[in-house]
């Protein structure tokens, strides 16, 4: 039986149509850029996520790049984050002029507080912390940090759409966060987008600005496009935002079904690997579903003979990256381990009950 990592098919005939329909009205409208479904989705994300502003991006990296130039970002400054990560999280520190510094991690794939703490130097600006797979990061102990430092935190949640804390969602607890709507994200686009979300109207208003060339229009004259940055052009397009605003209505459905997936493996697994706990009051982004053995290579052919996909998540850590080499970043130590031992499994909304059955007996039986 083939389990594939992902299923990026449209299978469901009501989600279809609905497609279709989206797509349809943006051809018959004519507005192909910054029409009324970037405005619309902007406002329900914003919604969603229960923050003031939101503003449509090209992908999860401009939306990075443009919440860390908005906390103005630069040369000579250090920005704190973790290595096991899609490398975009430090090419987007880099980008800006600044130095990533890496902490490491805890057990649980995230950044530890701790660990941020002891990297904190004078030229320390912010902290960027990645919810690694959708499970998210100790929002309190690092805000914590950062009130007590005077840091900007810029929550980067790429991967966890849907996740909260007791109530609060991922990409609220600061001052800017940052979301990929990727074809394989929690919330899936059907092209590359993002998100920035912020409360600051100042930095809103800034993004927005940065997003089309740096320009604004100037008020009283013919003036429609005057430069006040130097910036490139990160904007949405609305065939992509109205196939979006399909996907966040379909989206508590595809969040149960593959919650119900994790559920069963958190029950049914074996108690010789390792998962992301959830803990009460806390929900799960399900980007993916990792796990940790020290058998991971074994295992990976193991589930391979048995024609179940898998995958090694961020690897190398970015603090490896020989982009970075010349850092001379600290010793990973947590990092390092959940690298060698971690492997992803399948874990989304069209996986059937047999094949759950059957991934779940096919690592049983290996150990």
């Amino acid at each position: 039986m083939h389990v594939p990592m992902f299923d990026l098919r449209v299978l469901d005939q009501s989600l279809k149509n609905d497609l279709v329909e989206a797509f349809e009205k943006v051809l018959s409208h004519g507005i192909l850029f910054m029409g009324p479904e970037v405005e619309e989705l902007e406002s329900k994300i914003a919604e969603y996520i229960g923050v003031k502003y939101a503003v449509g991006l090209s992908s999860g990296s401009s939306a990075l790049y443009l919440a860390l130039k908005v906390c103005d970002i630069g040369p000579s400054d250090e920005v704190i984050t973790t290595p096991l990560t899609w490398i975009i999280t430090a090419n987007a520190i880099a980008a800006c002029g600044a130095n990533p510094v890496f902490a490491d991690v805890r057990d649980d794939f995230n950044i530890d507080p701790d660990s941020i703490r002891e990297r904190i130097t004078p030229k320390t600006k912010a902290i960027v912390p990645m919810h690694y797979a959708g499970y998210m990061c100790d929002m309190e102990e690092i805000t914590s940090i950062a009130k007590e430092h005077n840091l900007l935190v810029i929550e980067d949640a790429a991967q966890s759409f849907g996740a909260e804390i007791d109530g609060r969602k991922s990409g609220s607890f600061s001052i800017v966060g940052a979301f990929s709507m990727n074809p394989m994200k929690p919330l899936n686009g059907y092209g590359d987008l993002g998100f920035a979300v912020t409360d600051n109207k100042e930095m809103y208003e800034r993004i927005k600005m940065l997003r089309y060339s740096g320009t604004k229009s100037i008020p009283g004259t013919n003036v429609t496009a005057d430069s006040q940055e130097v910036s490139l052009n990160y904007k949405i397009d609305n065939i992509n935002a109205a196939l979006l605003l399909v996907s966040l209505k379909y989206f508590p459905l595809k969040q149960k079904a593959t919650n119900r997936v994790a559920d069963r493996y958190n029950s049914e697994l074996t108690n010789k690997i390792k998962y992301q706990n959830v803990s009460k009051g806390e929900i799960h982004g399900r980007f993916v579903y990792v796990i940790a053995t020290e058998r991971r290579n074994a295992l990976m052919q193991h589930l391979k003979s048995k024609d179940i996909e898998t995958k090694i998540m961020h690897e190398p850590l970015s603090s490896d990256a020989h982009v970075y080499k010349h850092l001379e970043s600290q010793p990973t130590p947590m990092a390092v381990e959940l690298l060698r031992k971690s492997l992803v499994i399948p874990c989304h909304d069209k996986m059937s009950k047999e094949q759950v059955d059957y991934v779940i007996n096919s690592i049983n039986e290996f150990f």
